[in-house]
């Protein structure tokens, strides 16, 4: 049998044997242990197009997993900087709600509230949002154009607007990203107005995000997230809306309206998929059903590497 026919396939079973061994207590795994040694996939990848005979790929192939299960027992334990999170048994990520620091004191919380008043001038909306690391919700209504509010240590955050035509741009940034590091919670909960239609971009660190989206008009949501758990439902206010997922050891949960049409474009690596009302078309395409006839259409793009993702209808 080909190289090529078993390559993907023994690498699969070795992560798999990699993650028995540590739920046996014989290996010490972490996905912080994962994330230092990403460069073993181009080295496998490397190794996949040398120009050489099959039996010499499959013998440094073999070198290079021996290697690398040394190395991650070898790998000391240290916490990384979202050490906060909990992983737990479906790649999500729970929040540590403790106010006291390693040292044993009280960490100082501070409450911040942060809005964009409503022009009714505004037909668009643009929200660019560094979401850092903690707990994110989208959930509501408000009469403004925008409502921000915050509780946790972490810092305060920058709120910027400018204005271009019918749209209104707007910017949440920590005003100290060097803060981010020593920190125990973030709770941060968004409601935006509905009416306008909004682009939505999402840089996600170790972070949680509920987002109840489905009573704002959506036109895009670009989501740019590692070591995340974020979980999205879809409305059908506006005719089209594009979703865009580039992902990294993160969890993803999206529920789309039955009434929508939907496509689904999945270029992924080491991803456990589920799809569910959707019909596999060609190449990496699904959709459901009533894509071609419905009125209101969801694009999604997901591009994500050793992750979990789950699109259902509701």
């Amino acid at each position: 049998m080909k190289y090529k026919h078993l390559f993907w396939a023994i690498i699969l079973i070795a992560v798999g044997i990699i993650f028995i061994l540590n739920n046996f207590g014989i290996l010490h795994f972490s996905w912080y242990n994962f994330w230092q040694l990403w460069p073993i996939i181009l080295i496998l990848w490397g190794i996949s197009v040398l120009p050489v005979k099959d039996i010499a790929k499959f013998g440094m192939l073999i070198g290079v997993l021996l290697m690398t299960t040394l190395a991650i027992n070898w790998m000391p334990n240290h916490r990384p900087w979202f050490s906060h999170f909990q992983r737990n048994g479906d790649m999500s990520w729970e929040w540590d709600d403790d106010d006291e620091n390693d040292n044993g004191t009280r960490s100082n919380t501070v409450d911040q509230n942060l809005s964009v008043p409503f022009d009714s001038l505004v037909s668009k909306g643009t929200l660019d949002l560094d979401a850092a690391a903690g707990t994110f919700t989208f959930s509501g209504e408000t009469p403004e154009l925008l409502a921000f509010s915050k509780t946790g240590d972490i810092g305060n955050y920058e709120l910027t607007t400018d204005d271009k035509k019918n749209t209104k741009n707007i910017s949440l940034r920590l005003e100290n990203k060097g803060s981010r590091h020593h920190f125990n919670k973030n709770h941060v909960n968004i409601k935006l107005n509905s009416k306008p239609a909004w682009n939505l971009k999402f840089d996600i660190g170790a972070a949680s995000m509920d987002m109840d989206l489905s009573n704002y008009k959506i036109d895009t949501a670009e989501f740019d997230a590692g070591a995340s758990s974020i979980t999205i439902k879809m409305g059908n206010k506006n005719p089209l809306s594009v979703v865009t997922f580039n992902a990294g050891a993160s969890s993803i949960h999206l529920s789309v309206p039955k009434s929508a049409g939907c496509q689904v474009s999945s270029e992924s690596f080491l991803v456990s998929k589920t799809f569910e009302g959707f019909h596999k078309k060609e190449g990496h395409i699904y959709e459901t059903e009533n894509f071609t006839r419905a009125t209101s259409k969801i694009y999604i793009t997901v591009k994500t590497a050793v992750s979990s993702i789950d699109i259902r209808q509701y």
